[in-house]
């Protein structure tokens, strides 16, 4: 099993639970994390976090696409179109995987497809 703070370089994960709390967006340090991330190891990472979430909760939660959610999940989470909603996912993997939640408000939709 292989999960997103395995393949996202140590420094970007450390500076994404600081973000946290300090309330201040690294958007793109994550982007560039993503793009520089093994491609084989973070298709596992997704497609592991996605084998263990419901993709139709995940997509209305996060506010994307079913197509673009589906592309995603095909393998295209690096095309310029999807690193956005690319970006939202990997961002609710770690904070799922550094057990961040208690750091971050929560919209009351997300509430709901995180309890």
């Amino acid at each position: 099993m292989i999960k997103m703070i395995d393949v996202l370089d140590h420094n970007l994960v450390q500076n994404f639970i600081h973000s946290l709390s300090a309330q201040n967006e690294h958007f793109d340090e994550l982007i560039d994390g993503i793009l520089n991330a093994p491609d084989q190891d973070f298709d596992h990472a997704m497609q592991h976090f996605f084998s263990n979430n419901n993709p139709l909760d995940l997509a209305q939660a996060l506010d994307i696409n079913q197509d673009r959610l589906n592309a995603i999940r095909s393998g295209l989470a690096m095309q310029k179109e999807n690193l956005a909603d690319t970006a939202k996912i990997v961002a609710l993997c770690l904070t799922l995987e550094t057990g961040s939640l208690d750091q971050i408000e929560i919209s009351d939709c997300l509430e709901d497809y995180l309890v």
